[in-house]
């Protein structure tokens, strides 16, 4: 399987992970823990998206068109990332350290599933 395959395959496996993780934090941990960690999660989500729907254009764009949007793309996945953060630092109703937490979610669970699907095909 391609890496693209499994970047595709891990948005299903994020959505899950994400309400398992907050129902465990509403139950434990409070509601403050919670809708931070869902907000983390889902910003992380959205900007993974919008890294693969730009990645297409980028790829068949000219040189200089592609820097372009690569450029113009990162930095709208960090004021995301950043957007999430003043939030959750911001209201008080929501933990700082869950919305990060949910922010890196995607990528802790991009690279477990690559490290479980590289050790299958070895």
């Amino acid at each position: 399987m391609k890496n693209n395959d499994y970047f595709i395959k891990t948005f299903p496996i994020a959505w899950v992970f994400t309400a398992i993780v907050s129902i465990i934090f509403f139950l434990t941990l409070g509601k403050s823990w919670g809708l931070a960690f869902i907000l983390g999660s889902a910003s992380s989500l959205m900007a993974m998206s919008l890294l693969y729907k730009n990645s297409k254009k980028i790829m068949s764009s000219d040189e200089k068109g592609a820097q372009r949007l690569a450029v113009v793309n990162y930095a709208l996945r960090l004021l995301i990332y950043a957007t999430a953060l003043i939030i959750s630092g911001i209201l008080d109703s929501l933990e700082i350290l869950a919305t990060a937490m949910g922010l890196l979610s995607f990528k802790l669970i991009l690279y477990v599933y690559l490290f479980i699907g590289s050790r299958g095909e070895n």
